[in-house]
């Protein structure tokens, strides 16, 4: 099924381009650059919306398709879905965490005085570094079953970096009465939560593989969509080293989504 997970990850890179995009053209020309507030009239939040929503009809689609596929083992265990015969996971997956807790130092340091939310920022820079730590983690020994001590605490921790992150950007956009500036990011922040969420299942022996591939994908489409977005440039390597991580796991699992023969 790898050539499976290359369509539906490649879906999202392409989707998520287009994405960026639209996102921003609306930010170039649908708020007042004084104000900040929406400008009536035009027609880039509307595209904006719809893309969203084809985004997730396309990708849904390619994951019903998986799921009505017969004769087919979907993972049921966390040694099923994650396991790789190449080392080139475990090192991306290594790449992917010290992406994240490269984004997160640089959060932490950049962060200024005058920031009001400068205490959740620098907590969220934590939550983060610990993120980058645990991925790596819970992606070794993934042959293994059961799976190693510590593998579903690792698989909790980007449950609650992101989590938090949904309670950070609720903070500091509470005041900001334009809810399109800011709603993509509040989009990709609650579906990476249920992303991770979903994943940690196969570690908790809840698994449900189509789902979790599609809220992995989803989710690591508005992680990309909403770098468009302006804000700190260590919340935008977060972003990106999530979309990694969230691409990297949903491949794994469709890779490990065998015939029945085999």
């Amino acid at each position: 099924m790898r050539k499976n997970a290359l369509t539906i990850c490649g879906s999202t890179c392409v989707l998520g381009a287009f994405g960026v995009f639209l996102r921003w053209v609306q930010n170039q020309v649908c708020f007042d650059p004084e104000t900040g507030l929406a400008v009536s009239g035009k027609v880039w939040p509307y595209l904006t919306v719809l893309w969203i929503v084809v985004a997730a009809a396309v990708l849904g689609a390619q994951c019903q398709r998986m799921k009505n596929r017969e004769r087919t083992h979907r993972p049921e265990t966390f040694a099923e879905a994650f396991v790789a015969e190449r080392p080139a996971a475990a090192i991306a997956a290594v790449c992917c965490g010290v992406l994240m807790a490269a984004g997160s130092a640089v959060l932490f340091a950049t962060v200024p005085s005058s920031e009001r939310q400068q205490v959740l920022l620098r907590l969220l820079a934590g939550f983060g570094v610990l993120t980058g730590i645990a991925f790596p983690v819970q992606l070794r020994s993934t042959g293994e079953e059961p799976p190693p001590a510590g593998t579903a605490v690792a698989a909790t921790v980007p449950i609650v970096l992101f989590a938090f992150w949904l309670v950070v950007s609720y903070k500091t956009h509470i005041v900001n009465p334009t809810i399109s500036a800011y709603s993509v990011e509040i989009l990709a922040l609650s579906a990476a939560t249920i992303a991770f969420y979903q994943v940690a299942g196969f570690a908790y022996a809840r698994p449900k593989a189509i789902r979790a591939v599609f809220w992995c994908q989803f989710a690591a489409f508005l992680c990309l969509m909403t770098l468009a977005d302006s804000r700190y440039t260590g919340e935008q390597i977060m972003l990106v080293a999530a979309a990694a991580m969230l691409l990297l796991q949903s491949w794994l699992v469709v890779s490990n989504i065998k015939p029945i023969e085999e």
